[in-house]
């Protein structure tokens, strides 16, 4: 049999082929990218939808087998040129190992802990220690592991532009994997578009600023609104659902108050794994965690710390640790209407809905009970960057080729009839509050001018 077949929910069948890619095997097999299996996806998107438990591993597959569709489209457009072909063994590695250095609840843990997955992801990568660099170097060259840490690097520009454009762009084999695995999992339906279309209808222009640039031909450009307003739809009803962002805020004051605990001198009952990290942390000299210790904070290891913290003398972060392994979040409460306002009063809300908290919860801190999460103004636009600030321009931006020049995707007339309604979109702010106080809170934003 030449292939190994992995069954997967959203493609039925994932081939990799033994003959030809040995090497990919034996990087799935390698212990850190195995590690996958126990990081959601989602973080903890699952305390808002029960099916959210897929994991990154799922999504690192989906990544690779949508990286060999494209690579199989570039070489039917081609004919397996020398550089198409060169890119080809690169790509495959960096979409089966783009996400290795995520933490425990992906994103949420870059919070809690002050790290950076993609720095992460480049540390491991690059270590000799780590099984991934071996298989890396041992199939290839002693260069390869730094080849495919740079090609995962955003801020690296030597990489060949088509290869940074297909692993992490604003329409990235990533973003099409991830946004129907989510809302498959999730249940939520947003994130349906013509992917295979997507898939199998763009080129590589010569001559653009950067050299050989991903376009896509002007009849591709209704998936690829398709696919915009899918993301979008994603964005709001999942990725920042008010249940979820609620309980991340949550952990995110735990987290915080153990951390100044600790700082402090304080005994906050720290596991193992996280007692070395931040010691590591705290070492001076610029020093910081080595791969091994950053491997070794797992989902599991996050849990048991928290059930640790329910036992805690201080109430505040006893509480609080409570609240989330059983489920009982805060509840979210808008600001008022300051669209009108010159100078949106923010500073005055907080305070006074702060001092209604302070009145009734019984724990210290009260402001531990008063969260706030403020949402960029981008994220009201349907055409918005997701991971980092500047992905919506340069070589990063949907582009589409019009009678033979490529253009960004703002040519849409659909996008541009949108454009007047988020011309000047504002910036929002959301609380989130005890359950108990919800009513109050209520009435006290129905009366302020």
């Amino acid at each position: 049999m030449s292939a190994k077949i992995i069954r997967d929910p959203l493609y039925n069948y994932i081939n990799i082929d033994r003959g030809r890619d040995p090497w990919l095997l034996e990087l799935l097999d390698c212990p850190e990218v195995q590690r996958l299996r126990r990081i959601h996806q989602l973080g903890i998107s699952y305390l808002t939808y029960p099916g959210a438990d897929h994991n990154r591993l799922a999504h690192s597959l989906g990544v690779v087998h949508l990286m060999q569709q494209a690579l199989e489209h570039l070489g039917r457009l081609s004919g397996d040129d020398d550089q198409t072909s060169h890119g080809r063994a690169p790509l495959l590695a960096a979409a089966m190992i783009h996400d290795v250095g995520h933490g425990p609840f992906s994103h949420l843990c870059e919070t809690c802990l002050g790290t950076d997955h993609e720095e992460w992801s480049r540390a491991i990568i690059l270590s000799e220690e780590t099984r991934v660099h071996q298989v890396l170097r041992t199939h290839f060259d002693p260069a390869f592991p730094r080849r495919i840490a740079d090609l995962i690097d955003k801020n690296n520009q030597d990489q060949p532009a088509w290869q940074k454009y297909l692993l992490s762009s604003q329409l990235d084999m990533d973003r099409l994997d991830y946004l129907r695995r989510d809302s498959l999992c999730t249940g939520a339906g947003y994130g349906h578009f013509d992917w295979y279309r997507l898939l199998n209808t763009f080129e590589i222009h010569e001559g653009g600023g950067s050299g050989r640039d991903i376009v896509w031909p002007d009849k591709a450009l209704l998936a690829i609104e398709e696919y915009i307003f899918a993301r979008y739809y994603m964005y709001h009803n999942v990725y920042l659902h008010k249940a979820t962002r609620g309980f991340e805020k949550l952990v995110e004051a735990m987290w915080g108050r153990a951390r100044r605990f600790w700082d402090d001198g304080r005994d906050v009952a720290l596991v193992p794994a996280i007692a070395a990290f931040w010691a590591a942390e705290g070492s001076g000299g610029g020093a910081r965690p080595t791969v091994p210790q950053y491997l070794a904070i797992e989902e599991f290891t996050i849990l048991l710390q928290i059930q640790n913290w329910t036992t805690h003398p201080d109430q505040a972060l006893s509480d609080l640790a409570r609240r989330f392994l059983e489920r009982r979040g805060l509840a979210m409460i808008e600001a008022p209407d300051f669209s009108g306002a010159i100078a949106p009063s923010y500073e005055e809300w907080e305070h006074a809905l702060r001092a209604l908290v302070g009145t009734k919860v019984e724990y210290d801190p009260p402001e531990l009970y008063c969260l706030a999460d403020r949402l960029e103004a981008k994220v009201d636009q349907p055409y918005l960057p997701e991971k980092e600030s500047d992905e919506q321009s340069g070589p990063n931006a949907i582009r589409v080729k019009v009678e033979g020049e490529s253009q960004p995707i703002e040519v849409s007339r659909l996008l541009r009839r949108l454009e007047p309604r988020v011309e000047k979109p504002v910036d929002r702010v959301r609380y989130y509050i005890p359950k108990e106080l919800h009513a109050e809170a209520k009435k006290l934003r129905a009366g302020w001018k």
